[in-house]
């Protein structure tokens, strides 16, 4: 026992050491809600009409329907493959005509061919606490979306995130909207390039 709690700690020690070599700082206290002031500032830099999102969630999924935050948003399409947690996200959700919530069967990455991507101005990712299934929904998201929308990807900072983002032609990392969150990598398409420019 005591060999495998040291050989834990070690594991530990080396992964942070590695993430502080490459850039990355420690989870924010609240990780869940990190990746808003990234998606509040994507969509005013580009200011989509349509969002879709693979992965409801407590803070995307209710802040898409303020109005205020996301003046530009008309459409969301949010999808979502644990029926508990659809449940739940549609009990909190009030009548919008602008939020569409659809529970997907099987595996996230499959939605991505039903979903209309191609419409979208702007796609989130953050699908399922298993970073091999994540990755693959964006893997298959760089795949079938083309070059127009932007897509955001929470905890890409994550290896296998990392890996899986790199299908997109054009990634940047945003660090300055929350230091203390981890990196977020966008794809940004071609008539992008200009605003994310220094």
């Amino acid at each position: 026992m005591f060999k495998v709690k040291c050989a834990q700690k070690l594991r530990e020690q080396g992964l942070r050491l590695y993430n502080l070599s490459i850039g990355l700082t420690d989870r924010s206290e609240e990780p869940y809600a990190t990746h808003i002031p990234v998606l509040i500032g994507v969509a005013a830099a580009i200011k989509p009409k349509i969002l879709i999102e693979f992965g409801c969630g407590t803070f995307s999924t209710l802040s898409f329907q303020d109005e205020v935050v996301f003046p530009s948003l008309e459409r969301v399409e949010s999808y979502e493959n644990d029926g508990a947690w659809f449940d739940q996200i549609r009990k909190t959700l009030r009548s919008s005509a602008k939020i569409h919530p659809q529970l997907v069967e099987g595996a996230m990455h499959r939605a991505v061919h039903a979903a209309s991507t191609h419409r979208a101005g702007m796609i989130f990712i953050d699908d399922s606490p298993s970073t091999r299934e994540r990755a693959l929904s964006v893997a298959e998201v760089a795949r079938c979306c083309g070059a127009e929308p932007v897509a955001v990807v929470h905890d890409s900072d994550l290896w296998r995130l990392r890996l899986a983002t790199r299908k997109f032609e054009h990634r940047v990392q945003f660090k300055a909207f929350n230091p203390q969150s981890r990196s977020e990598e966008r794809r940004v398409g071609k008539e992008c390039r200009s605003r994310w420019s220094p």
